[in-house]
């Protein structure tokens, strides 16, 4: 461009930035909808039951027909189990995540996840998705006491975990086996000494360990036992509107565990997957929640019956305690003599 004058070979310069921008315009104009329909398949990790995620992505298919979604649900521990191997062979297999908030804190720390600040996340409270949008939990799961009615009157059921020391519960409680996250939240709120101490008078109750709160609560229902400690009042409400005689209480504080979605760091299909994540955080999936009797993490659409939130001391629970996760389930299996 030498030989031209400044004024051509600006007028030139000035004619390619604009042939080139018109040339990338198609590109740059496409919406998230545009770029997923481009890649066609997201892949899909998740906790949440077969039957309910099922569902789900029957509703988002609708809406977006042509995007394949591929599910693979798993138990918390196998479903990292299968994240943490896959990583190690190099393969890249999921796009979006959802499991339990110690799971997921376990992902964003060892750098699994990706930050994407979806425009449903203003939605949550800030107690219920992290600061820097790496996740935001869909809905929750509340620890109530539930108790058997026709063995324990209204009257009579505890209103304060220190009411579950008295002598007269001995031996007639259960607790989920794998009650972790309840467990180092209760620990926090507590206090390190009073809260070891409180824990210690409670193992003294000679409590029925057993892993699954649905199981649990099922026994409860059953009357093998008078009190559940720590169950899911969303469970106890399901089973009230069958007809079982139970109901529950929220011991103050209700610990919240949270079930957090994300985006993989390495998505094979990251526009879809933004796309899906959206729809988890959406009202219609919030509605879609609550037709499941759980608890939405949206703050508007409330949890059916809205007494499921409505007056309870509600406690977020803290994902920054799963730093120290090995070490809460050794003090939990060693206070509860848990083998």
């Amino acid at each position: 461009m030498s030989n031209l004058s400044p004024l051509r070979e600006s007028l030139l310069i000035f004619i390619l930035v604009a042939t080139y921008v018109l040339l990338s315009l198609p590109a740059i104009g496409q919406s998230l909808e545009d770029q997923a329909k481009k890649e066609g398949k997201i892949g899909l990790y998740t906790t949440m039951n077969a039957t309910e995620t099922a569902r789900a992505i029957s509703v988002f298919k609708k809406i977006y027909p042509s995007l394949d979604v591929n599910f693979f649900r798993a138990g918390d521990e196998a479903l990292l189990t299968k994240i943490e191997t896959e990583a190690r062979l190099g393969q890249n297999l999921w796009d979006v995540v959802q499991t339990n908030g110690f799971s997921m804190y376990h992902l964003f720390v060892k750098g699994f996840l990706a930050k994407y600040e979806s425009p449903e996340r203003k939605f949550f409270s800030d107690g219920l998705k992290d600061k820097e949008g790496y996740w935001t939990s869909n809905y929750n799961n509340a620890h109530v006491l539930a108790y058997n009615t026709r063995m324990v009157s209204k009257h009579q059921a505890p209103r304060s975990y220190e009411d579950l020391i008295d002598p007269k519960w001995k031996g007639n409680m259960v607790l989920d086996a794998k009650d972790y996250e309840w467990f180092a939240n209760m620990m926090k709120f507590m206090g390190e000494e009073k809260g070891m101490a409180y824990m210690k008078k409670l193992a003294a109750q000679e409590l029925r360990m057993q892993a699954g709160h649905t199981l649990l609560t099922q026994l409860v229902a059953a009357g093998e036992a008078p009190l559940g400690i720590a169950m899911y009042s969303h469970r106890v409400e399901q089973m009230k509107r069958q007809g079982a005689p139970v109901e529950w209480v929220g011991l103050n504080p209700v610990v919240l565990n949270l079930q957090p979605v994300a985006l993989a760091a390495r998505a094979p299909h990251p526009n879809a997957g933004k796309l899906l994540l959206d729809f988890l955080l959406s009202k219609e999936m919030a509605k879609i929640i609550q037709g499941f009797n759980r608890i939405p993490a949206r703050n508007d659409v409330p949890p059916d019956p809205p007494s499921l939130l409505k007056g309870v001391p509600i406690l977020p629970s803290d994902l920054s305690l799963a730093k120290d996760f090995g070490g809460h389930v050794r003090l939990f299996r060693d206070t509860f003599k848990v083998r």
